[in-house]
Formats: structure tokens, C-alpha cells, sequence
């Protein structure tokens, strides 16, 4: 059954690794560069917007019927070094996600993981809604979890970056 199990987890991560397409990356930055209009220098609390963005996720899942999601603190740490991988690279992405997903699921027991990235936005609003409008973060936000965690860091000029990990545990 543990083989089962681990070829189901594999080919979850294979799916939805695979289903986040390159044109988010562009919404997102457009919406980061519409966020930004008039030069105004806006300080971003990372640890508040973790909070924030926690609880607006939670707030729409519970809009459309779902569970809210419960804080893992195992997974935290994973959601961080993507995040400082991220910022280092310079570059939004999923890379080394079947590697994260798997440390995740041999620490919590999980049977499915997900995750939502993003970059520069300056509040926790615009980060969900721009979630809210790409069919695939969506898809990942309101998938059958049970526990989440978020990484949300500054790079050098104060821009942040946002790791989401959603993990079902049975």
C-alpha cells in the first residue's frame, strides 16, 4: 500500500507541478507594476502579511463551502528556502518541488501537496486576487487540503515574495 500511496503522491505532485502555466508570471507582474503606479514607497511587513494572506485564503475557502486550513509548522521551513531560493535566482517559480513535496510528506504524512508562488505584490488583497484569477493557483487553493503554510520574504529592494504550500493530511 506504502508504494501505491507514494506512486498516487508522485503523480498528484507530476500534475499539478506541470498545470502552472508561464503567462502567470506575466499577470502577476503586470498587476505588481499596476500596484505601483505613482512611485509610492510602500513598507511591506512580511511576517503580517503571512497573517493576512493566511486568513483571506481561509475567508475564501470558507466563502465557497471548504475548510479553512490549519498552520503547518513542519512545512514552514520548506516554504522559507523556496522563498530565499526564489529572491537569490531572481525568478518566480516551482523549481525542486517534487523534492520539497516529498521532505513534506515523509515529516506530516501527507497525501497531497500543492503550492501557489507569486512576487512584488504589496499587499495580501492583490496576492489573493490575483490567485483568485489564474484558473491554476486557484484550482490549487481550493483543492481537498487540510493544512497550509506561508513564506512570504523581502528581496534586497524590499519587494516580496510569497511561497504557499497546501498539504492534505488523513
Amino acid at each position: 500500500m506504502k508504494k501505491f500511496s507514494g506512486i498516487t503522491l508522485v503523480m498528484v505532485f507530476l500534475v499539478l507541478f506541470g498545470s502552472c502555466s508561464e503567462s502567470s508570471t506575466e499577470e502577476f507582474e503586470q498587476l505588481y507594476t499596476e500596484t505601483n503606479l505613482g512611485n509610492e514607497k510602500i513598507i511591506v511587513d512580511p511576517a503580517a502579511m503571512e497573517e493576512e494572506l493566511v486568513n483571506l485564503v481561509n475567508q475564501h475557502r470558507t466563502s465557497i463551502g471548504l475548510n479553512t486550513l490549519e498552520n503547518s509548522v513542519p512545512a514552514y521551513k520548506y516554504a522559507e528556502e523556496h522563498t530565499d531560493y526564489m529572491i537569490s535566482h531572481n525568478v518566480l517559480s516551482h523549481d525542486n518541488f517534487d523534492s520539497r513535496a516529498t521532505k513534506i510528506a515523509e515529516e506530516t504524512n501527507a497525501v497531497s501537496i500543492s503550492e501557489n508562488v507569486a512576487r512584488y505584490y504589496t499587499s495580501a488583497e492583490k496576492t489573493l486576487e490575483a490567485w483568485v484569477e489564474s484558473a491554476t493557483h486557484k484550482e490549487a487553493m481550493e483543492g481537498d487540503f487540510t493544512h497550509t503554510t506561508l513564506s512570504v520574504q523581502l528581496d534586497k529592494n524590499g519587494r516580496p515574495y510569497f511561497t504557499q504550500i497546501f498539504i492534505k493530511i488523513e
